[in-house]
């Protein structure tokens, strides 16, 4: 299936990815954890996990994401689900498989297997210190943090994952972290930045002073098949893809989040509105296009009907 989608997005093709994994379960009535965010469902709300990315397929995904963005056996632990990490992250790639099977009429689909620094705290700038988010925060060391997104990564690739999706929102640490854990095995990597704009400057990450043109000169972009700008407002997003384009020249993925006041590890309010509708994000994602942009979806709070008018417009 990968060689399919490597084919399309050489061919100038128009890709289309899911929309947002958290957001669409939390639609659908599932419960979000800030420990293990979305992972939980894996346990509790499978079928429904199946149905999410039915829907995205069925809405025009070309790509779907597993739910595995916060399932790192760092986030399932203080739960009580650390025995389990092996078997829920290989669930999360069977019900991705299955609900593309469910589909066979419609386009080839590839599954994106997610991994992320989610959970993970640097204390201090570089490796020192480490902690997951749980009540009590617990201490764990950086080599315990790389043995959990090497496992986590072997587990993704060993399931049946077309290819691994670094969503790493924190700094260049973490970054590294999880482009070694998801190259070594073998499968085709696409590297994502987090980006937002403070002070007229595109910085790296939620709080990093590190602007965006340093950080992508600090790892070696060739080794991946996409260098992608996701949860990252839309205002980000337009100002940091020529600062992108400085330093790969490769297949570009943009998938911003909606930007919304009451976002913290989930949205809490469901009246809140987002900042842009379906058809304004479609419109920006055309001109995204127009730029050379090669893959286009959608995070935190770009659900369903925003994948419909990008398969609507694109």
């Amino acid at each position: 299936m990968y060689t399919t989608l490597k084919q399309r997005i050489e061919n100038r093709e128009t890709v289309i990815l899911d929309g947002a994994v958290g957001t669409r379960l939390q639609s659908m009535g599932v419960p979000m954890n800030n420990v293990a965010w979305a992972a939980t469902a894996l346990q509790t709300h499978p079928d429904t996990v199946r149905l999410m990315h039915q829907q995205y397929i069925a809405a025009g995904a070309d790509i779907v994401t597993t739910n595995t963005y916060s399932s790192a056996r760092h986030n399932l632990e203080p739960l009580g689900l650390g025995e389990l990490c092996g078997e829920l992250n290989r669930r999360a790639v069977r019900l991705a498989w299955e609900a593309r099977d469910s589909q066979r009429d419609a386009r080839p689909v590839a599954i994106a297997g997610s991994l992320s620094n989610f959970g993970i705290v640097i204390d201090g700038e570089e490796e020192r210190g480490l902690h997951r988010y749980a009540t009590a925060r617990s201490e764990i060391t950086a080599h315990q943090a790389q043995e959990n997104l090497r496992e986590q990564a072997e587990l993704l690739a060993e399931a049946g994952a077309d290819f691994l999706l670094i969503e790493s929102t924190g700094g260049m640490a973490h970054r590294r972290w999880l482009a070694d854990a998801c190259l070594a095995t073998g499968l085709p990597v696409w590297l994502g930045f987090k980006a937002r704009l403070e002070d007229g400057e595109v910085r790296l990450g939620y709080s990093t002073r590190t602007p965006l043109a340093e950080s992508a000169t600090q790892i070696e972009l060739s080794a991946f098949d996409v260098v992608s700008l996701f949860h990252t407002s839309i205002d980000a997003t337009n100002a940091g893809l020529p600062v992108l384009r400085e330093h790969w020249r490769g297949p570009v993925a943009v998938y911003p989040e909606a930007d919304r006041s009451d976002y913290t590890a989930v949205y809490r309010d469901a009246a809140t509105p987002n900042t842009v509708s379906p058809r304004e994000f479609a419109e920006q994602a055309q001109r995204w296009v127009e730029d050379g942009v090669s893959i286009v979806g959608g995070c935190c709070g770009i659900d369903l009907p925003y994948i419909k008018a990008l398969r609507e417009t694109l």
